[in-house]
């Protein structure tokens, strides 16, 4: 190996007296602070971007385009890689000997960073920082998960991160729980759905960063069919602690062949799989037409317990037995979860319905239930799971649209942007995609493709020679078109739709991988062709993620009102075109499907997986009091299914789950079981008493009041400013100062004098005073007038 240049001796000395002084400074070594996780870099290039600067040590060789590629086993590679190396521990042997202990990197690198892991104090770290020949020295951090959009637009990987992110008070120290990051460890889950498929990595004992699972009934303890001698004995682990059946032990769907309902807690429709995971499924990367995801639950390493309650039917639509969803939320309570999720329909009898009354003793006991609002919207008066105890949730867009499949134009001339990357619908009951089409394919189109009856009859012989065929959609079946395409040579066929909206053509009996193009897309490649003679394009397997507006409402979600004097749905999440776990027609087979679908079933369980996170950080706070403050910081961001037009409280509840801004609410509201079921309208019951974080009143004739009680969550939050907005009204204590006790009520009274007849909204807006961690908080108010 090369000897050291003198310049390089020099550098190192000086980089050793300098340490030397800077850490005489701190203090002696047995005084400094614990040690602590840092990334040392140093001053010479890594190999990567080594182009020979050292003497006596040759550049690597480069290969590939543009000679950019280092050959990593090259003589000049591996020598100067061992040059790094010898560099590296000299560094650090001099570094130890300053601070007086032996230095012992935990890893060290030289091929993309030069530079070494090491375990220092905080005095030592600071001794370091900008000295000759050290580059940087970093704190280790976790950095937020780039997983599917969904928990990342709730803030969850801040969760994950700091906690609550609260400072300690004066004097005052935070259960660990809350200094430290949460990921929804020891919080139970109860999943009553179709079951789950308990072979996905999702559900699995360890995790892709290999973080082991505790079972919190002690290790190899299972519930339900997981039990020793049950039928799912052998299913669960440390992650997935149990499982009922209640369709095959309550009804007789089993014993229909026609059926796909297998005896046990196995998913045989993907939609129990989906929502469990998208709530507490492990961190993992999943394989999703041809792309590489990296998906995660909102609180992933949470336990689950699986309540089969579910089946098919033989029209493939799930439907749920209410003797089955009942025994599982029973259930639910008996085993002691701390959330419930419950992505199924009914609901709009809140003090009649037995799941309904089943999900008040549940909130009762500390279960905090998280259910879809519907799917019935965007008309008024749709919801479901009104329940006032319930968190109702709606279901908006997260940014992250459809992973379409793509035709990109290549030729002969530069096509426009709209035809470098132009979506396309993959048919169903055909053939896959199976590999790359390469960009020097021809692209052919039909040339009956303005006619009505394109490609219904035999094309000529070889007019789609190992081409991709555009074929007009209309007059016969897509399989006849596709067939006869293939007859004359094509590899594949694009079906141009002939009128506006989507399409999914259905090509059974087919060999060859078919797909559908929009109207306009489809007119746009018949100009273009018709111009450039000899197109090209190219149809790569791996479907692109598209973008689509964030915190717009789904049209499908439901709306209120609710029927009653209090506002549903209480708060928005994400729904549309979620990426989790799915399950296949049996109960193995398919352990790595994942799918996208949507619906408010799929934005309730990142409502589930947030109360999960804030049940871990506030153990202590009440199922009433977790949802209010999820409501009360709510992000104000949500937009109609146009993308355009703010959303009201009957078309968003109290906004987007924000749940890092949840996890520092300052107040709380809290409600009894007992003013639950005093306030049935039904007996002389008023619902607007009741102590939600949200106030209606249905039939208010120039003036409403409304009482609210809240809670401090830290003696440092008793004062605070109120005033209302978006409606005339006052508030008895604009300056809102809790008692000693941390409690206080305020009145607001809401003037509906010249407001238009119909329903009109506004908010309480309470802003904390002095020194504060708290967000501000808001509760939607929505007052009808004759």
């Amino acid at each position: 190996m090369a000897r050291p240049t003198l310049q390089y001796k020099l550098a190192l000395q000086t980089v050793c007296v300098a340490l030397l002084m800077a850490f005489a400074s701190h203090g002696h070594a047995d005084t400094v602070s614990q040690h602590e996780i840092f990334i040392v870099g140093f001053s010479e290039p890594p190999l990567a971007t080594y182009r020979g600067e050292i003497r006596n040590l040759a550049a690597p060789l480069r290969t590939g385009e543009g000679k950019g590629r280092v050959d990593v086993q090259s003589p000049a590679a591996l020598a100067y890689l061992d040059a790094l190396r010898s560099r590296q521990a000299d560094k650090v042997a001099k570094m130890g000997k300053a601070f007086g202990r032996p230095l012992e990197p935990m890893h060290s690198m030289q091929h993309a960073f030069n530079g070494v892991i090491l375990q220092l104090s905080l005095e030592e770290a600071e001794a370091l920082r900008g000295q000759p020949g050290v580059t940087l020295v970093e704190p280790y951090h976790e950095y937020e998960l780039d997983t599917d959009i969904g928990p990342g637009r709730i803030g969850a990987p801040v969760v994950w991160r700091d906690g609550t992110g609260l400072r300690n008070p004066p004097g005052v120290r935070r259960p660990p729980t809350q200094r430290r990051g949460a990921r929804g460890e020891g919080v139970v889950f109860g999943i009553v759905d179709s079951g789950i498929n308990f072979g996905s990595p999702s559900f699995s004992a360890v995790d892709i960063d290999g973080y082991r699972h505790t079972n919190p009934l002690g290790e190899g303890n299972y519930l339900g069919t997981c039990a020793p001698g049950g039928i799912d004995d052998g299913r669960c682990n440390s992650k997935l602690i149990g499982g009922y059946d209640f369709i095959c032990t309550l009804t007789t769907i089993c014993n229909d062949p026609a059926l796909r309902e297998f005896p046990g807690f196995s998913d045989e429709n993907g939609h129990g799989s989906h929502v469990a995971s998208t709530a507490a499924g492990n961190r993992r990367l999943a394989t999703f037409r041809g792309n590489t995801v990296d998906i995660s639950g909102v609180s992933p390493r949470g336990n689950v317990i699986a309540y089969d309650a579910c089946y098919t039917n033989a029209a493939g639509q799930g439907l749920c037995p209410n003797v089955s969803t009942l025994a599982a939320i029973n259930q639910g309570v008996a085993d002691g979860v701390d959330v419930i999720n419950y992505s199924i329909g009914g609901g709009q009898q809140p003090w009649t319905q037995a799941n309904s009354l089943a999900f008040l003793a549940a909130s009762d006991a500390g279960v905090f239930v998280s259910a879809s609002a519907g799917n019935s919207g965007p008309g008024p008066g749709t919801l479901g799971n009104v329940q006032p105890w319930v968190s109702s949730v709606a279901a908006a867009q997260h940014g992250r649209g459809a992973f379409n499949q793509i035709l990109q134009v290549t030729g002969p001339v530069p096509p426009p942007a709209a035809l470098q990357a132009l979506p396309l619908t993959p048919g169903v009951n055909g053939v896959a995609q199976v590999a790359d089409i390469p960009g020097t394919t021809l692209l052919v189109v039909s040339p009956g493709i303005d006619t009505g009856d394109d490609g219904c009859a035999a094309f000529p012989a070889d007019l789609f020679a190992d081409a991709i065929a555009v074929i007009r959609r209309g007059a016969c079946p897509f399989s006849q078109k596709v067939n006869n395409a293939e007859a004359a040579g094509s590899i594949a066929v694009i079906i141009a739709n002939n009128a506006a909206g989507a399409l999914t053509p259905s090509v059974p009996g087919t060999n060859i991988p078919a797909f559908a193009a929009t109207l306009a897309a489809s007119n746009a490649l018949r100009d273009f062709a018709a111009a450039n003679p000899g197109v090209t394009a190219a149809l790569p397997l791996a479907a692109m993620p598209f973008p689509n507006t964030p915190d717009a409402l789904a049209a499908f979600s439901s709306r209120g009102p609710s029927g009653f004097d209090y506002i549903k749905p209480d708060i928005t999440g994400p729904g549309v075109l979620i990426l989790a776990a799915y399950a296949g027609t049996a109960p193995t087979g398919f352990e790595q499907i994942v799918n996208t679908i949507s619906g408010t079933s799929m934005s309730s369980p990142h409502n589930a997986g947030a109360a999960g996170l804030l049940r871990q950080l506030h153990p202590t706070w009440t199922p009433s009091e977790m949802k209010s403050a999820m409501m009360m910081t709510a992000a104000q961001t949500v937009l109609l299914e146009d993308g355009v037009t703010s959303a009201g409280p009957f078309a968003a509840g109290a906004g987007r789950i924000q749940i890092d801004a949840a996890a520092k609410s300052g107040l709380v509201l809290g409600e009894t079981t007992a003013n639950y079921e005093a306030a049935n309208p039904a007996t002389g019951g008023d619902p607007s008493s009741l102590n939600l974080p949200s106030m209606a009143r249905a039939n208010c004739v120039g003036s409403c009041t409304f009482e609210r009680t809240f809670r401090e969550t830290r003696t440092n939050q008793r004062h605070w400013d109120a005033h209302i907005e978006g409606l005339n009204g006052s508030v008895d204590q604009p300056e809102f100062n809790l008692g000693m006790d941390g409690k206080g009520t305020l009145e607001v009274t809401i003037e509906t004098t010249g407001l238009p007849s119909g329903w009109n909204f506004g908010q309480l807006v309470l802003t904390p005073r002095g020194a504060s961690d708290s967000p501000v908080l808001r509760l939607p108010i929505a007052v009808s007038v004759p």
